[in-house]
């Protein structure tokens, strides 16, 4: 697509631009952004970037409310994407047009079992809102679209599916590193609706046919974290570190020096499967949502909630040398069709739609 010059304004609230913090959305802006940055010329963009700083729980992000609204006052633009609902309802109530919304995932609409507090009640309203009154909308995966129409009742004409990206120059395959004989790690927020207490439930089972097996989960706290560390105790789980925050320049040699990552995650995929992937690491993955569009075909993926498949398909890897090369293989070539820039073209190839039905 041929791009004339377009001044686009970025809405990062309540997201931080950053590699950094261990949050997805934070990822996410960041390497749009850059990927942006890196193609102004090519993509004929003036970028603006609206943020509030990093804000750490619902109150911070509460505070940085009223700022954004300052913000966005004084902020022209010819398109305007607001990087989640939150900062597309703000920018509805402003008459920021036309606007482009990404939508993750329609997550707060399936976490009622794990989480009903008010929170989830706002980001459910910003969804429909930012949905409703919208000019375009991103999803990254093909059954979020579908969820959107379905549920929601977005237009389908409207929903752009621009799939997430890995860092190739980060995240390749390092021969040169040495990977434990026998290491189960998983990357993520630590908590049930991640599936972590699927993870250990399963990894005692492991553990009765891989006796030197070990378990690694890394990534950010939750409230869930102290009864996720009671079940492994109540269990008699051995070999299972909690090991906190991961910081991003340590990812690829966790990943690397593993035998296989998990991510049994209830709802929805993570980036630590693909940049898993993309280190030439076996995946298991649980198929909800969105995880069969990025590994299926290049991983093992299994039913949410299902310990003994889970338990079984880790097995199964650590055992089966022919099964982890062929794993290998396949995810490494699976990860190549994933890039950070290919979502940044995606996004400015709906910039450029939406700039053009709406003048």
């Amino acid at each position: 697509m041929d791009f004339t010059p377009l001044k686009l304004s970025v809405i990062c609230f309540p997201y931080f631009p950053s590699k950094d913090t261990g949050r997805g959305h934070d990822r996410y802006v960041f390497e749009i952004v850059e990927n942006l940055k890196a193609k102004l010329g090519e993509f004929g963009v003036d970028l603006g970037v609206i943020e509030q700083g990093f804000s750490k729980g619902v109150f911070a992000a509460g505070s940085k409310l009223l700022q954004l609204g300052f913000d966005l006052l004084s902020e022209k633009a010819d398109v305007y994407h607001a990087i989640c609902p939150m900062g597309g309802a703000a920018a509805v109530l402003f008459g920021k047009k036309p606007l482009v919304v990404t939508v993750h995932d329609l997550i707060p609409f399936h976490l009622k079992d794990f989480d009903s507090s008010w929170k989830y009640s706002y980001v459910r309203f910003c969804a429909r809102l930012s949905i409703k009154k919208s000019a375009a909308i991103i999803v990254p995966y093909r059954v979020t679209k579908d969820e959107i129409v379905a549920r929601l009742g977005g237009d389908a004409a409207k929903v752009h599916v621009v799939n997430y990206g890995v860092d190739h120059a980060t995240y390749y395959p390092r021969p040169e590193l040495t990977r434990a004989t026998n290491r189960v790690l998983y990357i993520g927020e630590v908590s049930r609706s991640k599936g972590v207490d699927v993870l250990i439930k399963a990894f005692e089972q492991v553990k009765k046919n891989v006796p030197d097996a070990e378990l690694v989960i890394g990534g950010k706290s939750s409230k869930d974290q102290p009864m996720l560390e009671e079940l492994a105790t109540s269990l008699g789980v051995r070999d299972l570190t909690f090991q906190g925050f991961i910081p991003e320049e340590e990812l690829a040699t966790y990943y690397s020096t593993t035998t296989v990552m998990v991510f049994p995650s209830r709802y929805g995929f993570g980036l630590s499967v693909l940049e898993a992937m993309a280190c030439g690491t076996p995946v298991v993955a649980a198929a909800a949502l969105d995880a069969p569009e990025f590994v299926e075909g290049a991983g093992i993926l299994v039913k949410p909630d299902d310990v003994d498949s889970l338990a079984t398909s880790i097995t199964q890897i650590l055992t089966d040398a022919a099964l982890r090369t062929d794993l290998t293989a396949k995810g490494i070539a699976k990860a190549k069709s994933f890039s950070w820039e290919n979502a940044a073209r995606g996004n400015r190839e709906v910039y450029e739609r939406v700039r053009r039905t709406t003048v």
